[in-house]
């Protein structure tokens, strides 16, 4: 027993339940329930004043809610109190609890407002939903824009309109409403009817972008943007057109798909994992698995990309821990397109109930749906995700063990393989087609890239010489220390590039990379109409992330005599501090040496420059390079390109 005093005990409980954590809740208020030894309940429950006795009641009631705690003494209680403390709330359980007669006493309350009324409603629709009684269901669900324990769903500066039958009489504002797997499955409904392609959508800014890529023709605006004055324009609902679409078809199936799944060359199988979805409000605790727990029911061979959306700093150690994990190298809840693009070539995603069920399943994205005790109504009566999207294969949580994933992995490994391979995307942009140059440090790309730029590439603002580097690096400084470094260090690895570096068979997505680039040249003066470059020996590491923002790059790989590469090393103070041993260097240069022969294979386009012979005058190699870049070749520039000045 806990010597807190009971009103600090209610507080500490009130805030996990707020947050989700409602096994915390009833395991902070079960001394003040009873759960103690003879005689010391009386001694509890005396110190108890009013306020904090209602308090305790309404906090085992929302408890109940989750099916957590003594569910007879909850039911108990409900029928007990009066009728005008918590009605909506109440109501709920009431259903839940399968008690109709206090549902009943609840509804007639003489004290019941319009709200309440429509929040009966709106529970009660949920209730004939999550029943699989759809015809019943939806009319009532479609109360929820003025009900009391759901979410806001209609703006201030909209007035709400009923979806009518008749699609000839909609209006043109439709509200994309609740959580991103909600708005997604609302909006392969509405893309289905076919009559909203030019539209007006509203909702959170993030969904811009879906709005963008799957209606191109339809018009956006943020909550937050919205224009006053009056009258305010009436709007639907989007979850209303899900209903709609039942009464058309007869199934509540998402009806289209977004887009295709497909793969990269080279690449191995990755799959995507969530442990844990929902929010406080929607059974967050049911849609969890400790993430040491999960890890532990993935097979050793297997690569698995992290689709967590609130991952935490501890989680994150914990994955780059393990070799088998990557990363995100961006902020997935911020672009949901992008995000669905991270997901297309994985072989499939193992996840419990979350958006990423419906990003995997709008792309036919296998899903290993981990489905949790109280299911949502979107995966029907007998909670079955293939109910909604046919690439899914539904696990209870509570049968979920490691040869079930090893088993499902196998046969989505199988299907990812005969999958269509990325073609490469061709675009006449030049800031999308930059002068890419790498290659073992040491292997003078400073040199190389200073006879690109002296040929008119633009580099913008880039690292200045020093001792053993005197012309210059002709590296960017803030795509290096700005994109470049991060993006290592967010890998957990060296952001030098030396003493530990990223995987070299598959990297982690970062797909907002080429904005982030573009934004440095931006700054750095940029216009866009100059052909532009960028060099770094990190490149080499690091290739793969840029290859998918760049596919149509000109690579450039710097080669120098190996003998020298490492001689180099051994003697140059930022490299030697690591080491002035050759036998240090060796499989150093090794490893570099076979990411770039895995560039060389991907289909990027790559021309080679052998330093040495360039140094002497040669400039065979160089020139194609030049020319592929929109420039003009011109001897006497390579000439003094060459030129080293006397110290």
């Amino acid at each position: 027993m806990t010597d807190e005093a009971p009103s600090t005990l209610l507080q500490r409980a009130r805030t996990a339940l707020d947050a989700g954590r409602v096994s915390e809740c009833h395991a902070l208020i079960a001394p003040l329930l009873g759960d103690l030894p003879d005689g010391a309940q009386d001694r509890t429950v005396s110190n108890l004043g009013a306020r904090d006795r209602t308090t305790l009641a309404y906090l085992q009631l929302a408890c109940a809610l989750y099916y957590t705690g003594d569910l007879d003494a909850a039911r108990r209680l409900n029928a007990d109190l009066p009728t005008d403390l918590w009605r909506p709330l109440r109501y709920r359980l009431s259903l839940r609890l399968r008690d109709p007669l206090t549902a009943a006493r609840l509804r007639r309350d003489p004290g019941v407002t319009d709200r309440e009324r429509d929040d009966f409603r709106t529970t009660a629709g949920l209730h004939l939903l999550w029943a699989g009684r759809y015809d019943r269901g939806f009319p009532l669900y479609a109360s929820r824009h003025n009900a009391i324990l759901f979410p806001r769903t209609v703006p201030g500066r909209l007035t709400h309109a009923p979806l009518p039958e008749d699609p000839s009489k909609d209006e043109d504002t439709i509200i994309l409403e609740q959580g991103l797997g909600d708005v997604l499955f609302h909006l392969a409904h509405i893309r289905a009817e076919g009559r909203h392609e030019a539209s007006h959508f509203v909702g959170l800014r993030k969904y811009g972008t879906l709005i963008r890529r799957y209606f191109p023709k339809a018009r956006f605006t943020a909550h937050d943007d919205l224009p006053g004055g009056s009258p305010r324009p009436r709007a639907h609902l989007a979850a209303d057109f899900v209903g709609r679409g039942y009464r058309r078809t007869g199934r509540v199936a998402a009806p289209v798909q977004f887009d295709t799944p497909f793969r990269r060359t080279g690449e191995p199988p990755v799959w995507g994992i969530c442990w844990r979805g929902g929010s406080g409000q929607n059974r967050r605790e049911e849609r969890h698995i400790p993430l040491r727990m999960f890890l532990d029911l993935l097979p050793r061979d297997g690569r698995f990309l992290a689709l967590q959306f609130d991952m935490t700093d501890e989680e994150r150690a914990v994955l780059q821990a393990d070799a088998r994990c990557l990363i995100p190298g961006a902020d997935i809840t911020q672009n949901p397109v992008e995000t669905m693009a991270i997901i297309r070539p994985l072989a499939g995603v193992i996840s419990v109930d979350s958006a990423n069920w419906h990003m995997a399943g709008l792309c036919d994205v296998p899903i290993l749906a981990i489905m949790n005790r109280t299911a949502h109504w979107f995966w029907g009566p007998e909670a079955r995700a293939e109910s909604a999207y046919p690439c899914a294969t539904t696990v209870p949580k509570a049968d979920l063990r490691a040869d079930h994933v090893a088993a499902w992995m196998q046969d989505t490994r199988k299907a990812w393989a005969g999958r269509a391979v990325a073609a490469r995307v061709r675009t006449p942009e030049l800031r999308r087609r930059p002068v890419l140059v790498t290659g073992l440090p040491r292997s003078a790309t400073s040199m190389t890239m200073r006879m690109l730029h002296d040929h008119g590439l633009w580099l913008g603002d880039t690292v200045p010489g020093n001792r053993e580097n005197p012309q210059g690096y002709f590296e960017n400084r803030a795509i290096r220390d700005g994109i470049v470094k991060p993006l290592l260090s967010g890998m957990g690895v060296d952001p030098l590039g030396v003493r530990s570096l990223p995987p070299w068979d598959v990297l982690p997505p970062c797909p907002p990379l080429a904005r982030q680039v573009a934004r440095a040249l931006r700054t750095d003066g940029h216009d866009g109409t100059r052909p532009w470059g960028f060099k770094d020996p990190k490149l080499s590491l690091l290739w793969q992330i840029f290859d998918r923002s760049y596919p149509q790059a000109i690579w450039v790989i710097v080669t120098r005599d190996r003998g020298k590469v490492i001689d180099s090393l051994c003697r140059t103070s930022f490299m030697a501090r690591h080491s002035t041993s050759p036998e240090y260097w060796q499989p150093f240069c090794n490893a570099y040496a076979h990411r770039l022969d895995r560039l060389r294979a991907s289909g990027a386009r790559v021309f080679d420059v052998d330093s040495d012979a360039l140094s002497s005058g040669d400039f065979s190699q160089i020139r194609p390079v030049i020319e592929a870049a929109g420039l003009r070749f011109d001897p006497a520039v390579a000439e003094a390109a060459l030129i080293r000045p006397k110290v």
